[in-house]
């Protein structure tokens, strides 16, 4: 494997996972090997998979500390029961009647919606872009 790892890009963040561990003797964790992540761990047991687990969390960054795993606000929330329900309506005129441009329209909402989640777009720059053009003065 390191002759794989030598042709990735050099800051590209690599994770070794070396299974069967309870097989091979091997000590279980995690420790560091040319600078990467090396995790040893037995599927067949168990061991270890909690430390990938965790590993895998924290390179995400997810807080492994936070309650509950996750925490979403509550825009947020709604903004993926809207996404979900525009990607419903969209597969439904996929399946059904097929109309191209109800299909679209579907798609553009749910992508609008997701967008509000990661920043791309929200009201406020819809406001901003309609109000844009209209001159207000006294």
């Amino acid at each position: 494997w390191p002759e794989f790892i030598a042709r990735l890009p050099a800051k590209l963040p690599i994770t070794v996972v070396r299974n069967k561990a309870d097989i091979t003797g091997e000590t279980l964790g995690m420790s560091e090997v040319n600078g990467h992540a090396l995790i040893r761990l037995s599927a067949r047991t168990g061991e270890g998979v909690d430390v990938l687990r965790n590993h895998l969390k924290q390179s995400m960054g997810f807080d492994t500390n936070m309650e509950g795993g996750f925490l979403a606000r509550r825009r947020h929330l709604q903004a993926l029961e809207q996404a979900a329900e525009h990607l419903q309506q969209g597969k439904a005129q996929l399946l059904g009647a097929w109309a191209g441009e109800l299909l679209a329209e579907e798609l553009r909402l749910a992508q609008q919606n997701l967008s509000e989640i990661t920043g791309e777009f929200t009201s406020d720059d819809l406001l901003g872009r309609i109000f844009s053009s209209f001159c207000i003065g006294k």
